[in-house]
């Protein structure tokens, strides 16, 4: 796998409570097929930590000794209809554990995956699929909140942030270091119900959405820069700030 890859993309960060309760703000707020999906990032990764004790009761918690972890979701938009994901979490101090990649079709609800046969949280290939429908869901909701309250920053707030890369030293040659920069997405979800002007706010947001500017790799490892872009239906984009 390309784990230097997770280095270099623009990132999203989601707390173990910002997480439960995007599940929840997606359940109240969205009507239809689940399997809707604009993307407002095509390639990026989602740092999601999951804390066991918000998912489930403590007994159960206790009974299958849960512990927190944190889940990392790499995707890259193919095209309109499939994205492919890479999935790792930790299983410990400073330990990434890779557990399965593959593509999703959102039109025809397809997936073709790869497991990693030894993860330590015993994922087997026939369990891959709806394991993987239940970590992209979120995706799916986190592209719609970032889209709906793409202005109001006490929801969202991004850095950007500067690294230096070094490339790894091919014999006779010396080490190419090279800087990048990079997005990083802060994710607030309050502990609020969703209004019926936010209801509206999305019904509207539904017909068209923006597409943040970013870097494409291309088949042949060349990189280029995307500009911001709007999809659907660009008259019917709304250039107001939603406050709620």
């Amino acid at each position: 796998m390309n784990f230097d890859r997770l280095d270099k993309v623009d990132r999203i960060l989601l707390s173990a409570e910002d997480s439960k309760r995007l599940a929840d703000w997606w359940l109240n707020i969205h009507e239809g097929a689940f399997n809707e999906f604009r993307p407002v990032m095509e390639e990026g990764m989602i740092v999601q930590e999951l804390d066991p004790n918000i998912q489930f009761d403590k007994e159960f918690v206790k009974a299958h000794r849960l512990t927190s972890y944190v889940l990392f979701l790499y995707f890259n938009q193919l095209d309109d209809v499939r994205v492919y994901y890479e999935i790792y979490r930790t299983i410990g101090e400073n330990q990434v554990e890779y557990i399965l990649k593959g593509i999703k079709n959102y039109a025809e609800l397809k997936s073709d995956l790869t497991v990693n046969t030894d993860n330590h949280i015993g994922l087997k290939k026939e369990q891959a699929i709806p394991f993987l429908d239940s970590i992209t869901s979120s995706h799916i909701a986190l592209m719609n909140y970032m889209e709906l309250y793409r202005d109001v920053r006490e929801r969202i707030t991004v850095q950007t942030v500067s690294k230096k890369v070094t490339k790894k030293k091919k014999k006779g040659k010396k080490k190419n270091t090279r800087p990048i920069t990079m997005s990083v997405y802060n994710v607030k979800i309050p502990l609020a119900p969703v209004t019926d002007e936010e209801r509206r706010a999305y019904q509207r947001m539904k017909e068209a959405w923006t597409v943040r500017g970013h870097w494409r790799t291309l088949p042949s490892g060349k990189k280029i820069w995307v500009k911001p872009h709007v999809k659907g239906k660009k008259e019917k984009l709304e250039s107001t700030t939603y406050h709620f």
